[in-house]
């Protein structure tokens, strides 16, 4: 796509056009950023030591914020060892550090227990997040399919706490938008 520099629209009708002609080519490059950081990861799931059938692709949730409010969220990649989600994983090509929050939350709201494992990546980089104790490393690795294996009973699958998930689907829901905002990923 080509716009010409300095060109000065003849019309509002004529730069509003121009505006949404940026931010389409610019959502659509994002968009094959985040396919082609899920496909990395998705390659180093498989090399962990983990079946296609453990990997979830862009599930889709619906969060209920109160009676009048809900939504639907997502996250790029789950990983689901004998029933139970073990890692939620968040690709974006930029400020991984500013998903922490919304992987935090979403692992605490989209399940009746919380995820244990979060991270962030931009598929050179990462954050993992241990989502019960909130501690976060900068790492990329995430543990094998059989070292998971072998956690699964010391694991804690609890349910995060009944006061506070009110503030946490409200944190969601307001990374959601933010997400859904088609300038704001520019």
């Amino acid at each position: 796509m080509e716009i010409s520099l300095n060109k000065t629209p003849e019309s509002p009708e004529e730069r509003q056009k121009l505006i949404g002609e940026i931010i389409k080519e610019q959502e659509k490059i994002f968009a094959q950023s985040i396919g082609y950081i899920q496909e990395q990861m998705i390659q180093y799931i498989l090399e962990r030591g983990y079946i296609p059938q453990d990997i979830f692709i862009n599930r889709r949730y619906e969060v209920i914020v109160s009676d009048k409010e809900k939504f639907t969220t997502f996250v790029d990649i789950l990983i689901c060892i004998e029933g139970k989600i073990i890692y939620a994983i968040k690709c974006t090509p930029a400020s991984i550090e500013s998903w922490e929050r919304f992987m935090l939350a979403f692992c605490r709201v989209v399940e009746p227990y919380q995820i244990p494992f979060a991270m962030v990546t931009d598929g050179q980089e990462g954050r993992v997040i241990d989502v019960l104790t909130g501690e976060v490393k900068d790492s990329c690795e995430i543990s094998s399919r059989e070292e998971v294996i072998k956690m699964l009973t010391s694991l804690n699958f609890v349910p995060y706490d009944e006061k506070k998930l009110p503030r946490e689907k409200r944190i969601l829901y307001a990374f959601d938008a933010i997400k859904s905002c088609s300038t704001c990923n520019l």
